[in-house]
This record gives C-alpha cells, structure tokens and sequence, in this order.
C-alpha cells in the first residue's frame, strides 16, 4: 500500500469527535501567526514580483515611443538616376537582417562603448567617434560581421566604404546604430552640398536626413584621405602592434552587393530651404564655408 492509499485510510477512519480533538489540542497561538506570515510574505513578493515586471513593460514601451532601440542596421546606398532628367533618387537598402547590439558584440564592455558613442552622436557628426585600441575592435567587429555576410553573395565584387552611424534623436524617430554602404565615387559627390541640394530626390519626404548624412559621412571621407596622404609618427606597443590611437572610421572593403535597385514609387522632392533653416537651428550651417577638422 503506498502512502496516498494510507492516507484514505487513515482519513476514511476518522469520525468527528477525533477531529474535533485534533482541532481543539492544535497550538493556534503559534499556528495562526506563522499562516498569517507566509500569507503576507506571499503577497508581498507577488505584489513585488508583477510591480516590477510592469514597470519592465512600462519602460520598453516608452523606448519603443521615443524610438530607442539596440538594433544594428547594415544598409548599402545607391543613387538611381531618373530617367530624361539630370537628377538622381537616392536609395538604401538592408544587406541582411537586422541584429542587436547584444548579439553583434558578445563582450559587455564593447556593447557599453557602442552605445555610449551612439549617444553622442549628431547629424552634424553621425560617424561613431572610435578611438584607441576598444574603438578599433568594436568598428572592426561590426566591419568583419558584414563582409563576412557579403563574402558568399553570387554578385561582382566591388570596393563599396563602410561607416558606423548613428543618426540624431532630434532628426530621426528611431535611433539605432546604422553601418552605411556606399561606393566611394558616391559617396565623394556627396561632398559638394550644392550638388545634393539641386540633384538629389528621395523615395520618401522624410528620408532627406539620409542625404545630410551621407554628405557630413563624405567631409569625414576626405579628411582621412588628406591625412592618410601625411601620415604621422606611430607609438608602437609592441613591434608591429599598432596601439590605433587614431584609426579610419570610414574604411574600404570588397563585397558583392546587388546594385540594380529601382526607386519604390514616385522620388519625392525635398523643399530645402524650410529643411537647411531648421538644421541651422540645430547648429548645423550647410551653406556655410566649410572650416577643416569640423
């Protein structure tokens, strides 16, 4: 017999007056405080336990509100001319499914320093500002991911430049780390404002802070060119161990990507003048003479 058909027994042999002196020799000075405890222990760690997962819920909504968000976006750009016309729609692209910060780096001090540095970007200054050997690795991460991805592409291969962006809160609704793509013959007309501002249409209004991107991404560009034409004297930690004290934040790669994308809908175009006036408001003067270093 095992213990449960023991316990019908015993319990089928009790009659009332057995339980009414079971009840009654009970010691309920001690038994009621101790029920009373763990009733309210109970109560206090459920009311603990769903006030924090609330709270939890509350605040991924109000990220998901403001726009916040760890993704990381790899994004290719292309400019597609519009037929009988002289300009061009600009377009990007996702290369590949969108990641987290969390899963791109798997080491929590690399994640901590990407976020910070995307926290102090602007559109004046979109291009995460890497610096040392824990800048290098983090840029380095991120460029090895996508090659990586790229490298098994059927596509010819061409020399495209990669970026590490991200874009200001105060521009754009969703604020993620976007890696950009863009050919380097591209990315140069994107030096010369005036060309932007008369050639370039977007496929939606709201995407003409990519063209502003990319032309402070094509500044940058030509300030590591200027400086890689004058090297400096390196420290060197070990023999030929670079300490990359400074580093190219906009660096070349080989990946097949396919290019013959077509624009989605009709190029809308973008009334400039209200955009460069809210842009000067936020400290950013495209008209303006360019000042070297800035």
């Amino acid at each position: 017999m095992n213990l449960y058909d023991q316990f019908i027994h015993w319990a089928g042999s009790l009659n009332a007056q057995q339980v009414a002196d079971w009840l009654r020799h009970l010691e309920w000075n001690r038994l009621v405080p101790e029920i009373t405890g763990k009733f309210i222990g109970f109560l206090l760690g459920f009311g603990a336990s769903w006030f924090l997962l609330f709270r939890r819920h509350l605040r991924a909504l109000d990220r998901l509100r403001r726009g916040d968000s760890d993704d990381v976006l790899f994004q290719a750009h292309f400019l597609a001319q519009v037929p009988g016309t002289d300009k061009y729609v600009l377009l990007f692209r996702n290369l590949m499914p969108s990641t987290t910060v969390n899963d791109l780096y798997d080491n929590p001090a690399a994640r901590k320093i990407v976020r910070e540095l995307a926290d102090i970007t602007t559109l004046r200054k979109p291009v995460l500002r890497t610096e040392g050997v824990h800048g290098y690795e983090v840029l380095n991460d991120a460029f090895n991911h996508i090659s990586g991805h790229l490298a098994i592409t059927p596509f010819p291969r061409e020399t495209w430049l990669f970026a590490m962006t991200c874009e200001d809160r105060q521009v754009v609704r969703r604020k993620c780390v976007r890696c950009f793509l863009v050919r380097p013959a591209e990315l140069e007309r994107f030096a010369n404002w005036r060309w932007c501002r008369d050639n370039v249409v977007c496929e939606q209004p709201w995407h003409w802070y990519r063209i502003v991107a990319l032309h402070q991404l094509a500044t940058v560009w030509q300030e590591e060119e200027k400086a890689a034409q004058h090297p400096s004297p390196k420290t060197q930690g070990m023999p030929l161990v670079d300490k990359h004290a400074t580093h190219r934040r906009i660096r070349p790669m080989s990946v097949g990507i396919f290019v013959n994308e077509k624009p989605v809908g009709t190029p809308a175009e973008i009334h400039w003048p209200a955009q460069e006036w809210e842009l000067k408001k936020l400290g950013l003067d495209l008209n303006a003479e360019p000042v070297p270093g800035v």
